[in-house]
């Protein structure tokens, strides 16, 4: 079974009140070096909803993201957005909406693996941190924990054989 990954919707916010923004940011944002951002992350566009939004199946958003202009786009994978503190939010919210679970089994390099968990780095005292991009996966023939990228763990593997 081929597992088809979301893509990242990355669009300027359309309603923002400049009075809700330290004075600084506010005027950052009426000068046009910051944007503020909507990140969304939705199903895969199909040839039928290639260009109809209210179509596209949302999966997660979230707002108020800044960013450097420019930024505005529908995204594959987080790693192709360039502002960084947009590709850190964006990583985290779309490797949480993957569907990849841990015990999940895929073949990556002829091999099948299973699912650990995501690759996660610590961010608070409070929080299991935040996604890195990465899934960390062990050959289902055993050896040592690898990072895997989640575009190769796409072809999924329903139960080991015997």
């Amino acid at each position: 079974m081929r597992l088809s990954l979301p893509e990242i919707l990355v669009r300027p916010q359309s309603d923002i009140d400049l009075k809700d923004y330290e004075v600084e940011d506010a005027a950052a944002i009426r000068g046009g070096d910051i944007v503020v951002y909507d990140l969304a992350i939705i199903e895969p566009r199909t040839d039928e909803n290639w260009e109809t939004p209210e179509a596209w199946e949302f999966l997660d958003s979230c707002g108020n993201y800044f960013g450097g202009p420019g930024n505005d786009n529908i995204y594959s994978d987080p790693r192709h957005i360039t502002d960084e503190f947009l590709r850190f939010y964006a990583t985290d919210m779309w490797m949480y909406n993957l569907g990849i679970r841990p015990g999940s089994l895929f073949l990556y390099r002829g091999q099948v693996h299973a699912v650990l968990g995501l690759e996660c780095e610590p961010y608070d005292m409070d929080s299991i941190g935040y996604a890195t991009g990465f899934l960390v996966c062990r050959p289902a023939v055993g050896g040592p924990p690898v990072r895997v990228s989640p575009e190769y763990a796409t072809q999924r593997v329903l139960e080991l054989g015997a």
